[in-house]
């Protein structure tokens, strides 16, 4: 009877481990970051978000690859996140107020 109790507990155990397992997600996200300091400035915002696990920008394809917990956060909270920050996120543009305090180096159309 102990091990049939015990088998039942494992099983819950591992269903229950298979089920968190499965909140991982991941999401790349197209942005107008332009250098190293919006790299810094995006990835801050998105760690900000609840849920985020981890976030990295690669500056020259402009695509931010970021992993959450899918139980505590959507994609579109990290969209509006690097909006908030400035950035445009996929089609979601960037808050013009965070984008007009943006150093001069971090606008869309400055020279690198």
């Amino acid at each position: 009877m102990k091990n049939v109790a015990f088998v039942l507990l494992l099983g819950i155990f591992g269903f229950s481990q298979a089920n968190a397992q499965s909140t991982k997600e991941k999401v790349v996200i197209k942005t107008s970051a332009v250098c190293e300091s919006c790299k810094n400035t995006i990835e801050k915002a998105v760690y900000q978000v609840d849920g985020v696990r981890s976030v990295y920008l690669d500056v020259e394809t402009q695509m931010a690859t970021v992993r959450f917990d899918g139980t505590v956060t959507h994609v579109d909270a990290i969209r509006k996140a690097i909006s908030q920050a400035g950035y445009d996120a996929d089609e979601l543009p960037a808050d013009k107020n965070a984008y007009d305090n943006l150093t001069t180096c971090c606008k869309k159309d400055a020279v690198h």
